[in-house]
This record gives C-alpha cells, structure tokens and sequence, in this order.
C-alpha cells in the first residue's frame, strides 16, 4: 500500500469537490498521471508538475509518503488549430467554424472512434466528458468548463491563445469545408433577387456547395464573436 499526498493549484477540474489538498491510498507506486486522473483530472488539463519538490512527469512514479503538486496547462500557441468536438459541442463547432477553424464533428461516434480520429488527423479534441479526454491515445486536448456556447469560445480562444487567428469568412457552417470567394455571376445556385441588388461579395463551400453571403445574420454573428474576444482581452 502507498500513501500519497497531492495538492492541486490553480483551478485543475478535480472531481473531489473542490478540494485542493487530497490525501490518497494506492494499492502500488503508480504514475502521476494514473493518480492525477484518478481525481478526474485528464492528462490536456495538467502543466507544471513537482514530485517531493523536484520538477516531474506524468510518467514519474508516485511512491509511498510522494508528495506531489500539479498545476493546470497554461495558455500556448497551437501550431495547427484543427479541432474535433464531442457529440455535446454542437453549438460550439459552428462558432468555431464561424471564425475559420477546421472543425469536425461526428456525434454518432463512441469514445474509442473519436480517439482513434484525433490521431489519425492530428487534432485536438474538444470535449465536457473527462473519460474521453482521459484515453492515452489523446494528445493535445481542452476540457470544456462552461455549458454556454460564448463561454466556451472564448475557453478555447484563450486556451490556444487563438484570437489574433480569426479569419474571414470563415468555414461552412454545415460540412466545415473551406469558403471560395465567387463573382455574382459565377454562383452556382439562385439568389434571392433583394440580396443580389446591393450585395455583389459570395463565398461557395469546396465542400458541399452551400452559398454564403455576409448578411445582418453574419454581421450579428461578427459582432458576438468581437465581444467575446474584448472579454479574454
């Protein structure tokens, strides 16, 4: 039996009721990360770790009367911000994809299919459900706090310090394909004549075909995703 004392810093997203001081009993020396995702904290969500006061890894064993501490990952550039979101992150892949992010989702896939996707495709997986977020195979991942679309934004956006990276006009809203900009007289399907008499910019998806315009409805959405970026600053 291996006794074990673990502090949390900052706001690690344990599941022991807030408590930052956790004594635990294991039944042999394990790795920090096995104890740390014990308490229902992924591997994405964990940084800077000490163990008995010296600078450690998720690998490094926790032995009998370890001390350990963990704080949570800090902000970092993602080099490659393609993303794939869990089945409840519905809401969310259409801002991010609003914004110019690859995004895919696939709700009807289970935890083991999802996982095997972000490997494949390189992406960081986006989810509320920490046993997903807890499989080894996933690397670079966020676990979402918030239950609000804007909220989770901007976890993301700050997270991956993201927001100086929003480009126009963004992906398709539907299939995430990306927007080709197209002369009034080149767009493949009808515009509605009221449109077409003062707008003359159109995107149409590589993807599926979707035309799309920037219309009060874009306009709205620019502004919203404005105010969520002033908020981070």
């Amino acid at each position: 039996m291996v006794t074990c004392r673990i502090i949390l810093g900052g706001d690690l997203p344990d599941l022991a009721g807030r408590r930052r001081d956790i004594h635990r009993r294991l039944p042999a020396p394990t790795s920090i990360r096995d104890a740390l995702e014990a308490l229902g904290i992924p591997h994405g969500e964990i940084g800077r770790i000490l163990l008995d006061g010296a600078a450690a890894s998720l690998a490094d064993l926790v032995g009998d009367g370890s001390r350990v501490e963990a704080w949570p990952a800090v902000p970092a550039d993602l080099a490659d911000p393609r993303f794939l979101c869990d089945l409840h992150l519905g809401k969310l892949v259409r801002l991010l994809r609003f914004c110019g992010f690859d995004t895919l989702w696939e709700p009807g896939l289970r935890e083991a299919a999802l996982a095997r996707l972000a490997v494949r495709d390189r992406r960081t997986v986006l989810s509320r459900h920490r046993a997903l977020l807890k499989r080894s195979a996933i690397g670079s991942s966020l676990l979402i706090r918030s239950n609000r679309p804007d909220a989770q934004l901007a976890e993301v956006l700050q997270r991956f310090r993201l927001a100086g990276r929003i480009r126009r006009p963004g992906r398709c809203a539907t299939c995430n394909g990306t927007l080709v900009a197209t002369a009034k007289a080149d767009v493949p399907a009808p515009i509605p004549p009221r449109t077409a008499a003062w707008l003359d910019e159109y995107w149409v998806c590589a993807g599926c075909g979707q035309v799309f315009w920037e219309g009060t409805h874009v306009q709205r959405l620019r502004d919203r995703v404005a105010r969520i970026v002033a908020a981070i600053g």
